[in-house]
C-alpha cells in the first residue's frame, strides 16, 4: 500500500513551524512581527511594499529580532490562519501567540486628498494592550514614504526596547551572619575582697590592743589601765 504523496511545501513549513518559536526564545533581544498594514486609499502593493522598507530598516538597526515575511507566512499557512482581513488588536495577538514574539507591529497607510497618513502600533503579546502608537502625515509623492519608515523603524526600536527592559537589579549586599545578643557585661566581685581585707584589719588591730593591755586583759605592754578605771588619785 502506497503512503499519500507529502503535499508540495508541506515539510518546509512544518520545520519552520518547530524551529521558529525556540530560535526566538533563544534570543536575549526582543522579537517583532510586523504585519502588513491595512491599505486604505492606496493599492495593496503599494502598502505591502511600505511594510517590507519597514521592516528592513528594523532588522539594520539591529536591536530587535525581525521575523521574516516568508517565514511568518510559512508557519500561519501551516496553522491554516489568514492574514487577510486581521486588522484588530485581538487578532494581533493571535498572531504573536502563533509566532512565539513578544511584540507584533501593525497599522495602516492611508490617503486622504493628497495627505497620506501612516498610523502604526506596538501591541504586547503578553498583556493584549498597545504599548506604543505613532503617526506621520506627508503630502507629496508616494515613493518618498519609503524614507519616512526608516525614521518610523527608529522610534519603534526606542519604544519596544525601552518598554521591554527589565527592571534595575538591586544592588546586592555581602551577606552578613544575625548578630548574636551580646552577654551582659560581667561585673567583678569585690565586695566580698574589701569584707575579707576589713575583717583582717579588724581583727590585727583587736590583737594588737589586747597586746597593749587596752582591753582590760593583761598581757604585756605598757601598763595602759584598763578600759573604764579612772586613774589613782595623787596623796595629799
Amino acid at each position: 500500500m502506497k503512503s499519500p504523496p507529502i503535499r508540495a511545501g508541506l515539510v518546509p513549513a512544518v520545520i519552520a513551524f518547530l524551529t521558529l518559536p525556540m530560535l526566538l526564545l533563544s534570543q536575549d533581544k526582543q522579537t517583532l512581527a510586523v504585519l502588513d498594514f491595512e491599505s486604505r486609499g492606496i493599492s495593496a502593493v503599494e502598502a505591502a511594499s511600505l511594510t517590507d522598507r519597514l521592516r528592513t530598516s528594523l532588522v539594520r538597526i539591529g536591536k530587535v529580532t525581525v521575523v521574516e515575511r516568508g517565514q511568518m507566512q510559512q508557519v500561519l499557512q501551516e496553522q491554516d490562519f489568514q492574514l487577510a482581513g486581521c486588522t484588530s488588536d485581538e487578532c494581533a495577538v493571535e498572531v504573536g501567540q502563533i509566532l512565539g514574539v513578544n511584540t507584533v507591529v501593525a497599522g495602516s497607510i492611508g490617503k486622504v486628498g493628497s495627505t497620506y497618513s501612516i498610523d502604526i502600533r506596538t501591541i504586547d503579546v503578553g498583556s493584549g494592550e498597545i504599548t506604543h502608537s505613532m503617526f506621520r502625515d506627508y503630502r507629496g509623492e508616494i515613493d518618498d514614504l519609503l524614507g519616512i519608515m526608516s525614521e518610523i523603524a527608529q522610534e519603534l526600536v526606542a519604544a519596544v526596547v525601552a518598554t521591554g527592559s527589565p527592571p534595575a537589579a538591586a544592588p546586592e549586599t555581602a551577606a552578613t551572619e544575625p548578630q548574636r545578643p551580646r552577654p551582659p557585661p560581667q561585673v567583678k566581685k569585690v565586695g566580698s575582697r574589701f569584707t575579707w581585707l576589713a575583717i583582717i584589719a579588724v581583727a590585727g588591730g583587736g590583737y594588737y590592743g589586747y597586746t597593749q593591755g587596752w582591753f582590760g586583759g593583761g598581757g604585756p605592754g605598757l601598763g595602759v589601765p584598763r578600759v573604764g578605771q579612772p586613774p589613782a588619785l595623787p596623796a595629799l
